[in-house]
Order: structure tokens, then sequence, then C-alpha cells
């Protein structure tokens, strides 16, 4: 029975000291290790507008070769274009040169308002990615290169 009664207090102990070593990463810990896919990229690119309008009129399953900003070439087939709500068109798009990459551009319409453009150039394999974003001074489109890692809340 002693034997017995050592061998229950020693499994609990040692079950109770390995529950103790519980260790979570961060969303930042986790893209920190992931290689940089944009390291020769600007961290801002001037976008044109005519340019956005091209892409959106892409159609499923077109292949497609742009150059998105500076030095960054795309090349990809389009494999989405939606319109999931009235005055929203968004196209998606998968490299042909590196697995997982995708790039997505979306028009906003709304009534009465300007019309407005959203887009990435991201891979969940990689630490950065590339965000259209809209200037809110001079109200023209930049890509602007993030890490990943930055974004997360943790």
């Amino acid at each position: 029975m002693k034997k017995l009664s050592l061998v229950l207090l020693l499994c609990l102990s040692a079950s109770l000291t390995y529950s103790q070593e519980v260790s979570f990463r961060s969303g930042q810990e986790k893209h920190n290790h992931k290689p940089a896919l944009f390291t020769q990229t600007a961290a801002k690119s001037a976008v044109q507008t005519p340019f956005l309008e091209e892409m959106l009129n892409y159609t499923v399953g077109q292949q497609v070769k742009v150059v998105l900003a500076g030095n960054v070439r795309f090349t990809g087939t389009v494999t989405a274009r939606t319109s999931d709500a009235p005055g929203l068109l968004t196209i998606m798009v998968h490299s042909a040169d590196v697995n997982g990459l995708v790039f997505s551009i979306s028009r906003i319409q709304v009534p009465g308002a300007a019309v407005e453009y959203r887009g990435m150039l991201m891979s969940m394999a990689h630490s950065d990615m590339l965000m259209l974003e809209k200037d809110p001074v001079t109200g023209t489109y930049a890509w602007n290169k993030k890490q990943v890692s930055r974004m997360l809340a943790d």
C-alpha cells in the first residue's frame, strides 16, 4: 500500500510540474521567424488610379503580368471576382511564381461618396506584405510595406 501511495504521489507531483511549463507564443513571435518577401521594395510606392481600374477589369482565369510597386513584378491567375455587396467589387489573383502569394484588390462605391480602393499582396509564409492605402491628406494611393507581426494584436 505504501508503494502504491508513493507511486500516486510521484505521478501527481510530476503532472503538476509539467503543467507549469506551458508557454504560449504571441502572434508577433510566430511571424518574426518567417522570411521577408519584399526586401528590395521601397517602404512606399505610388499607384495610379487608372492602373487600379485596369486590374478590376480582369476576368476569372485570366493570366496577369503587372508591375505593382517599384520593382515588384507580379505574375499570376485571377482566381475570383466577387461582388458580395452593392458597390463592392473584389478580385483575387494567385501568384504563379511564389507559392501562397495572393494579390487582392477591391473597389468600394458608396452613393454620394468618392470611390475607394483597398488591396493587399501577402503570403502566410512571409513576414511582410504590401497594402494599398489612400493618403488622407493628398487622396493618392500607395503600396505601403508592412510587417505582419506589427499588425497583430497580442
